[in-house]
């Protein structure tokens, strides 16, 4: 079929020279703005495995459709619905290519305020919560929050026991002004022992930060991840041509499209080969846990993307 190999080459030719600009990549693919924005929540929806994940949900229907292909002929509009598709799975892969040719810049983590809701709760609620931590880590009572907390609960009970002893011994008019004492005293601890939950909470947003922090995409040789993505890009681009060829031609096309299906293990390995190429990185700038560090890029690259396809489908959007 010379035809089809000539468009498959010709379209492959075209995005390659327009691949080092977005705004270039995108006037070429041509993705409606609500096309985009429903990318970018399909990819922060991908949160087991990133945007490996997302990769593997937008082939699915591609190759389930070109599995129907076998038993009998596609409807134009079918095949019109998964070149839509591909051209966004194509442009997430050549987006995530520009990132790792440094083309694009990776965004700054931005600075969190956490309203952990600490001024809201009960402090029963806090303190099950600082004694299930004690009961599975006994090494927290040295926490100098801990130990604060522990001693206002301490307080708090001798408080209330002298509150109890004293009030039947407070004449009746006296007990107003007697019992705003002890209010103001309780306030006073219930407060305190909010403040030290509130930086337990968050001492370990810190740490978990810190720990993202260190899996983050900067560290790693991104640059080598590029001939892959450029290869996936490669075979996803030619599924789309081939599915337009078809949708185009009508005559006699049954057959590329069932070689395409035949062929489907190709596309499939280099998705899969996304996620070795992460835990040899990983190995590279010497992470131990080897999955984290791979789930880690995954997302990385997820939010990256998920973040220039929404920015660019608001700003297409008529007002």
């Amino acid at each position: 079929m010379p035809d089809l190999e000539k468009r498959i080459s010709g379209d492959w030719i075209e995005l390659r020279e327009k691949a080092n600009d977005l705004h270039t990549l995108l006037d070429t693919l041509a993705v409606p703005p609500h096309q985009l924005l429903v990318a970018a929540e399909t990819l922060r929806h991908s949160v087991e495995q990133g945007i490996v994940e997302f990769k593997r949900t937008l082939l699915v229907p591609v190759l389930v459709e070109l599995e129907t292909a076998r038993y009998k002929s596609l409807a134009a509009d079918d095949m019109g619905a998964q070149e839509k598709s591909l051209a966004v799975l194509l442009l997430a892969i050549l987006i995530q290519r520009l990132f790792c040719a440094e083309i694009l810049s990776l965004a700054r983590p931005r600075e969190k305020k956490r309203d952990f809701g600490v001024d809201a709760l009960q402090v029963n609620i806090i303190l099950t919560d600082v004694n299930t931590r004690l009961k599975s880590n006994p090494g927290l009572r040295a926490h100098p929050a801990v130990k604060n907390i522990l001693m206002q609960v301490q307080r708090y009970n001798g408080e209330n026991q002298k509150m109890r002893e004293l009030l039947p011994t407070i004449k009746p008019e006296m007990r107003t002004s007697f019992l705003a004492n002890f209010t103001r005293t309780f306030d006073e601890i219930i407060g305190s022992i909010r403040r030290h939950y509130a930086s337990i909470l968050q001492e370990e947003a810190a740490a978990d930060s810190a720990r993202k922090e260190g899996f983050s995409l900067a560290l790693v040789p991104l640059k080598e991840l590029a001939p892959l993505l450029v290869s996936q890009a490669r075979e996803v681009s030619r599924f789309r041509s081939t599915f337009a060829h078809a949708r185009e031609e009508r005559y006699k096309t049954r057959e590329s499209l069932v070689r395409l299906y035949d062929g489907r293990q190709v596309v499939l390995k280099l998705v899969e080969d996304e996620s070795r190429a992460y835990r040899r990185l990983c190995q590279r700038i010497q992470q131990d846990d080897m999955d984290s560090c791979a789930g880690a890029m995954a997302t990385g690259f997820r939010d990256e993307v998920a973040a220039i396809l929404e920015k660019q489908g608001r700003r297409e959007q008529p007002d």
